[in-house]
Formats: C-alpha cells, sequence, structure tokens
C-alpha cells in the first residue's frame, strides 16, 4: 500500500501546484479601462535616463514624455504592440524592462528554468536511489538478522 501511495501523493501536489499556478495566471477579472492599461504600459517600460525604474515611477523629463505618449495612442485606438514597437522605434531596447526572449537574452529567461527543473531531477534521483535494488534476502542477510535478535547488546 505504501509504494501506491507515494506515487499519488506526487501527482496530487504536481496537480496542485499546476492548479494554482494557472488560477494566479488567470486570475484579474473583467476588461481593462483605458486609465489601468496605461498604468500598466507605463508600469512595462523603462525610462531611458533612469537605472531600473519604470516610466511610471521616473520623475524625468523623457519619462513624462513617454508616459504623455502612452496616453495619447491609448486614447486613440493604438494596440499594445505598436506602442511597442513605437517606443523600440524612438529608444531602443534600452526602453524595455524585461529583456526581448531572442538570442543571448533568451538565457535570461531558459536559465532559471533549467536550474529548477535540474534541481527537481537532482532531489527525485536522490529520493529514489537504491529503489532500483533487488531487495530479496540472501541466507547471509537471515543469519545477520538472527544473531543480532539473539544479542540485543552487541557491545557487552
Amino acid at each position: 500500500m505504501a509504494g501506491v501511495v507515494r506515487p499519488v501523493a506526487w501527482v496530487a501536489i504536481l496537480v496542485a501546484t499546476v492548479a494554482l499556478l494557472a488560477a494566479a495566471s488567470f486570475a484579474g477579472g473583467g476588461a481593462e479601462t483605458d486609465a489601468e492599461r496605461i498604468q500598466r504600459l507605463q508600469a512595462s517600460f523603462a525610462c531611458p535616463e533612469c537605472q531600473g525604474e519604470s516610466v511610471a515611477e521616473s520623475q524625468a523629463a523623457v519619462a513624462a514624455t513617454i508616459r504623455q505618449f502612452i496616453a495619447n495612442e491609448v486614447g486613440g485606438g493604438a494596440t499594445d504592440t505598436e506602442i511597442r514597437n513605437d517606443l523600440l522605434d524612438a529608444w531602443g531596447t534600452e526602453v524595455l524592462l524585461t529583456p526581448p526572449a531572442e538570442g543571448v537574452a533568451t538565457l535570461l529567461w531558459v536559465l532559471p528554468v533549467m536550474i529548477v527543473v535540474g534541481g527537481a531531477v537532482a532531489v527525485a534521483a536522490v529520493a529514489n536511489r537504491g529503489r532500483g535494488i533487488d531487495a530479496a534476502a540472501t541466507d547471509a542477510d537471515r543469519e545477520l538478522v538472527r544473531q543480532a535478535r539473539a544479542d540485543p547488546d552487541p557491545g557487552s
């Protein structure tokens, strides 16, 4: 029975993890208002002059210009992709808070996943070490157990 419980427990943990990740990914509710969209876009672009600050956080003049540009574009009906492409054309990739998933920058996205998967494989390998060994007791094993039971205090 114990041999069945352990795999079932791992499957249950895996299913619960996937369900939680899916729920967190799809949570958020209804349609986004223009003001929410403008805020999200402003928070997703970096100020070209400020180190690590988003356009929404920065007090620099260039950030104010980009904030106004985003608001005007959203008001004019531009898509997120069109706004992103226009900002990339004007400022280059330095306006992106998250690196593009291409070229060497792909490592920034793939490496953490590889580390987590590698760690999980290592933990599973350690947890399953020795399970493939034939566990049938030999006559020598039985004799050792018999001797140990006969002499409960071998140190005396």
